[in-house]
């Protein structure tokens, strides 16, 4: 509580000092004479446009970019639900499913993985072999929600695991790089 108290007096210190710095300098004396010589009302109206101009720097500085930022987190949450929802209701399927080896596909797994990544909204950038039932995936600029539908997918319905799996966030909310092997 101490140093709030000490923060306000500081502060207040400081806003006074340079109130006094600019009223002592040409500017400012400048600026008072024109404003002594103005009528009572236009004063008034002076004042009251500072009040306003003061209230809208204050709500697009501080009031509007919070409000932006819970709407955008509330966004997210709503995905975020809904993509559990989703789990949770293909969760049976998945603890159900085949195996869903090489053997008993009738596609290669490459071409299985390239179907079913564009069914889904998800972007293979690069892919190559990795060993005999495996296949390296590069992923940019996908959308989180989408991969984690996608690999669940692949396991539960065709019983691919993602392995080596790697992932950064991209500047951009819910939208990642992804670098995984994926075999089955």
């Amino acid at each position: 509580m101490a140093d709030l108290a000490t923060f306000r007096l500081e502060m207040r210190r400081q806003a006074e000092d340079l109130a006094s710095r600019m009223m002592a300098s040409d500017a400012g004396q400048r600026l008072l004479a024109f404003y002594d010589q103005l009528g009572e009302r236009d004063r008034l109206a002076l004042r009251l446009l500072g009040l306003f101009a003061g209230v809208l720097c204050l709500y697009l500085m501080l009031i509007a970019p919070l409000a932006e930022h819970g709407n955008r987190a509330a966004r997210r949450l709503d995905d975020e639900r809904a993509l559990l929802a989703w789990l949770r209701s293909h969760e049976a399927e998945a603890g159900n499913a085949p195996s869903g080896s090489a053997a008993a596909r009738s596609e290669p797994l490459a071409t299985l993985v390239n179907k079913t990544a564009d069914e889904n909204g998800v972007s293979i950038r690069r892919y190559e072999p990795a060993g005999e039932d495996g296949v390296r995936l590069w992923l940019e600029g996908a959308s989180f929600n989408a991969v984690v539908k996608w690999l669940f997918l692949l396991e539960g319905s065709h019983g691919i695991r993602a392995e080596e799996f790697s992932i950064e966030r991209e500047s951009t909310p819910g939208v990642v790089s992804v670098r995984l092997t994926l075999r089955g």
